[in-house]
C-alpha cells in the first residue's frame, strides 16, 4: 500500500497538481462547513453558508476558498465580526493534501505519446482522499471541540468491508483484523488508565479513530500509527508545558489529531516509518 514519492520538479510544472490544489481548496471550503457545523449537530440546517455571529447568508462571491478571507482582511462582510483563521488554514491544508495524494497514487500516466489511466491506481488515490478527507474533518473538531463525532468514525468502520472489497492491496484478514486490534489497542489502554487513576485518560473517540484506521489502512499499521502519534503527541505536549511555564497532569491535548497526522504519513510513507522503528 505504500505510495510512490514523486520528482518534485514534475510536480511543481504539471497542470494536474494546480487543479487538484484548486479542487482541495474548494472541498475545503465544504469540510470547513462539515467541521462547524457537525458537532453542533446542525448539518442539515441550511443549504446556504451563514455568517457564524449574526446568521447572514454569505454570497458566493464572499465564500471563494483563500481569497475571500484575504480580500475580507479577516472580517464578515455584514457585520464585521472576525472571521476564524482555521478556515483559510483548512483551505490551504486541504489544497495540499490533494495534490500530494494525487502524486503519491498519479492513476493518470504518459505512454508513447497518450494518456492512460491505471484503475488500481485510481483506487487507491480514491481510497486514500476519502480516508485523509475524513481525518482532517476530525481532526481539526477535535482540537476545537475535544470530541471526535460518533457520526464520522462509526461509518468509518462500517465501511470497512466495502474498502476492503474495493481496495487492490487489502485483504479480508488485514482489515478486519484491524478493526479488532485498532479498538482493542486502545479500549484495553483506556480502562487500564481509568483502574489506575480513576479517571478518563482516553476518550472512546480516540479508540473508534484507531479501529476505523486499522480497518482502512490494515492491522499492520496499528503499532506505527501509535508509535508515532504518541511520539509527536508527547513533544506537543511538553511544548505546551514548556510555554505555559506551568506542569500540569490534568491538561488536556486532544489525541485525534496526532492519530489522524501518524496514519497519513503511514498511508504515504509506512515501510520508512516502520523501518525507523525496528531500528530502535
Amino acid at each position: 500500500m505504500q505510495a510512490s514519492i514523486p520528482d518534485l520538479t514534475l510536480v511543481l510544472q504539471s497542470p494536474l497538481t494546480y487543479f487538484w490544489a484548486s479542487f482541495g481548496a474548494l472541498m475545503g471550503s465544504f469540510f470547513n462547513v462539515c467541521i462547524y457545523r457537525i458537532p453542533r449537530k446542525i448539518f442539515w440546517q441550511s443549504s446556504r453558508s451563514m455568517c457564524p455571529h449574526c446568521g447572514t447568508a454569505i454570497p458566493f462571491w464572499h465564500n471563494i476558498p483563500l481569497l475571500s478571507w484575504l480580500i475580507l482582511r479577516g472580517r464578515a462582510a455584514c457585520c464585521q465580526g472576525r472571521i476564524s483563521v482555521q478556515y483559510p488554514l483548512v483551505e490551504l491544508g486541504t489544497a495540499l493534501l490533494f495534490a500530494s495524494v494525487y502524486w503519491c497514487f498519479p492513476f493518470i500516466q504518459r505512454w508513447d505519446g497518450q494518456l492512460l489511466v491505471d484503475s488500481s491506481e485510481v483506487l487507491r488515490f480514491g481510497h486514500a482522499l476519502v480516508f485523509t478527507s475524513l481525518l482532517l474533518i476530525c481532526s481539526v473538531i477535535d482540537l476545537e471541540h475535544q470530541i471526535i463525532p460518533d457520526v464520522l468514525s462509526l461509518p468509518m468502520i462500517a465501511a470497512t468491508p466495502l474498502v476492503i472489497y474495493l481496495h487492490p492491496d487489502l485483504d479480508w484478514k488485514s482489515g478486519l483484523l484491524g478493526v479488532l486490534l485498532g479498538g482493542g489497542v486502545f479500549y484495553a489502554i483506556a480502562w487500564i488508565y481509568y483502574l489506575i487513576r480513576k479517571e478518563s485518560g482516553l476518550g472512546m473517540g480516540d479508540v473508534k479513530l484507531l479501529a476505523a484506521i486499522g480497518g482502512w489502512l490494515g492491522y499492520q499499521s496499528i503499532l506505527t500509527t501509535v508509535f508515532w502519534a504518541s511520539i509527536l503527541g508527547s513533544l506537543v505536549g511538553i511544548g505546551v508545558i514548556i510555554l505555559s511555564k506551568r506542569f500540569d497532569m490534568k491538561t488536556r491535548i486532544p489525541f485525534g489529531p496526532f492519530l489522524s497526522i501518524a496514519a497519513i504519513a503511514y498511508l504515504l510513507f509506512g515501510e520508512s516509518l516502520a523501518s525507523i522503528i525496528i531500528a530502535f
